[in-house]
């Protein structure tokens, strides 16, 4: 269970709890429920370990759900995001994952790459993008990377007006020369 999910169920259970309370105080004030038959019932409660006990146990729930829930913040989404960039006429906003897709179709021209998994890291002036990638065999991999870097440098700053600050290439894997079978 995710965190985030976790803190929706605590504060769904603890709004519930208040308005329970606030409730049952609202019809205590409107005099629904004698103050006197609250007090009656106060006082017919055995305080014992039990009583002692239970109220402490729920008091102590309710201070950590609130302390949790207090401190709990909601953080930003910077990898599914999007980033800003300001023109003359106005804001735009341009998702990491239109950004991803540029990535993607300017790497996938190269007819020397098998395939790639590329990642967009947004930053505030421009974005870092990682590309693991399977090239095919007998291929120059100081000459494909550094063509494959300037390709996604200028395709992605000439359509999105983003900078791109640098591209880093891993060669995950050569991928396997298929052999055609001689009968």
């Amino acid at each position: 269970m995710s965190m985030r999910l976790l803190d929706r169920i605590l504060l769904t259970l603890y709004t519930l709890a208040i308005i329970i309370v606030s409730l049952f105080l609202i019809i205590v004030a409107a005099g629904i429920i004698p103050l006197t038959h609250i007090k009656n019932y106060i006082n017919s409660i055995e305080y014992g370990w039990e009583f002692a006990g239970i109220l402490l146990v729920v008091s102590l729930i309710f201070l950590l759900i609130s302390i949790k829930l207090l401190f709990s913040r909601n953080k930003p989404k910077a990898v599914t995001g999007t980033l800003l960039k300001n023109t003359e006429m106005g804001m735009i906003k341009i998702s990491v994952n239109t950004l991803d897709a540029l990535v993607q179709k300017s790497v996938r021209g190269f007819q020397e790459i098998k395939d790639v998994k590329s990642y967009v890291i947004p930053e505030d002036d421009g974005i870092r993008v990682r590309l693991n990638i399977q090239l095919m065999p007998d291929v120059n991999i100081p000459g494909i990377s550094t063509a494959v870097q300037n390709k996604v440098k200028e395709y992605v700053e000439s359509t999105a007006g983003i900078l791109v600050k640098e591209v880093y290439i891993f060669i995950d894997n050569l991928a396997a020369m298929q052999r055609s079978r001689v009968e």
